[in-house]
């Protein structure tokens, strides 16, 4: 795969053969030619084209466990897997292979990387005790 300048997109009918050549799955959005859903180790993205034409990613990426699409939630003290209410404790190596799957993404569609995006993981969701009860200011 050749390298992509940041914040370059690349050619608009590229996209699809440049994730099917870095080994993801592409599921179409059905009767819309605009929106994609990739695929790869158990974890997925949708994507959607905008009016200038590139591909921007669609709400969180997600992770399969036990057949249920989860988003990632850090709860102050632990991150987890969160699907409708119910919770599942997150591996490290699961974690790591979400990380490199949204690293993957954003490089093929040309984004830029932003410093807190580096470090980690960005949660879908964020839930801290402490801020439970807190007055406002």
């Amino acid at each position: 795969m050749g390298v992509n300048p940041v914040g370059s997109q690349p050619p608009k009918s590229d996209v699809r053969e440049q994730f099917r050549e870095a080994s993801f799955e592409i599921v179409e959005g059905g009767t819309e030619a605009s929106t994609i859903e990739v695929r790869k180790n158990n974890c997925a993205q949708r994507l959607e084209r905008d009016s200038g034409g590139a591909w921007t990613p669609q709400g969180p990426p997600y992770f399969l466990v036990r057949g249920l699409l989860c988003e990632l939630e850090d709860r102050g003290y632990q991150k987890f897997w969160f699907h409708k209410g119910k919770r599942f404790p997150i591996r490290l190596n699961d974690l790591k292979t979400f990380h490199r799957f949204v690293e993957e993404i954003r490089y093929i569609l040309g984004l830029k990387s932003l410093y807190n995006e580096s470090l980690g993981s960005v949660c879908a969701r964020t839930v801290y005790d402490r801020m439970h009860g807190r007055p406002d200011r």
